[in-house]
């Protein structure tokens, strides 16, 4: 169709130069920003993510140095017998029956004469009383020392004989001793049994004034009963005294005493049964225990 274009190129819908030259600054504004993001990703890409800023270090808050912390224990308490003297007279001596002579010789025995000291009794089996007296008074120290007592013992089998009975009660009165047992086992009739305590009588003589440790035997006796049955089941004497006390003034470890004593006769060796428990250790680890709780309390009450 005539009058249709414009041969030059300039048809009808040909663009002004001022639109022109608007779109390339458009383009080259565009292309502009895309380089410079593209350089921004090839750094990131070179140089990795973006460090994050620095985090100040939270400051330690300060402790006071470590300490041992002090330590308050409690006060140990004293042993039932600390800064007590025991004394334990074991009857008779393994050695007497080499020195019957000495032996036999007269003592004093609180008013009147007395043997220095005799060869015991023993079972019919031929178990001495001396072994017996012996073994339960090692056994019973040992005890007593485990209570803090300081323990002496009259004999401890080396002697040559004795010491004489005498002799006995004098080591318990130098040592002042707070208690005295002697130890010993009877030898009475085959059908009596049991134990007994032998207490101290009043005895007014020369060799020695026994009042003031009357009452205080007594004592000891009754917690000799009391503690000895309780341990070894032992019964009560049938035969000697009554309550298993039997107050006695003619023994002279006895008499001659100023400090509480005792004797215990700890069975009858005579006694086929008693015989059977003096001859077992577990019987005279029991008596050993028996003797040194009646001790114990007879100190602290």
């Amino acid at each position: 169709m005539p009058g249709d274009t414009d041969r030059s190129g300039g048809g009808r819908h040909a663009q002004p130069a001022s639109v022109d030259r608007r779109r390339v600054l458009q383009a080259s504004l565009i292309t502009g920003a895309a380089v410079a993001g593209a350089g921004v990703l090839a750094d990131k890409l070179l140089t990795g993510p973006e460090a994050a800023p620095p985090v100040s270090a939270p400051k330690p808050h300060p402790h006071p140095a470590p300490t041992t912390p002090s330590v308050t224990r409690p006060a140990r308490p004293p042993l039932a017998l600390s800064g007590k003297v025991v004394v334990l007279d074991p009857g008779h001596n393994p050695n007497n029956i080499y020195h019957l002579a000495q032996i036999d010789r007269l003592t004093p025995a609180g008013g009147f004469l007395k043997a220095c000291n005799t060869v015991g009794t023993e079972t019919d089996g031929g178990y001495p009383e001396y072994d017996f007296t012996l073994d339960v008074a090692r056994r019973a120290k040992k005890i007593l020392l485990a209570a803090g007592a300081k323990v002496i013992m009259t004999q401890n089998g080396h002697t040559a004989y004795g010491p004489c009975n005498d002799v006995r009660a004098r080591i318990g009165n130098r040592a002042h001793a707070d208690a005295v047992i002697a130890i010993h086992a009877d030898g009475g009739p085959p059908d009596g049994y049991g134990f007994a305590a032998l207490t101290p009588l009043l005895v007014d003589n020369a060799d020695a004034d026994n009042r003031i440790i009357i009452r205080p035997s007594a004592h000891l006796g009754e917690a000799v009963v009391r503690h000895y049955a309780a341990a070894t089941g032992e019964p009560i004497s049938t035969y000697l005294g009554a309550h298993g006390i039997q107050p006695r003034d003619d023994l002279a470890g006895l008499n001659l005493s100023l400090v509480p004593k005792v004797f215990i006769e700890c069975a009858n060796m005579r006694n086929a049964q008693d015989a059977l428990k003096c001859t077992d250790p577990h019987f005279r680890e029991a008596a050993a225990h028996g003797i040194a709780n009646s001790i114990i309390a007879f100190v602290r009450q």
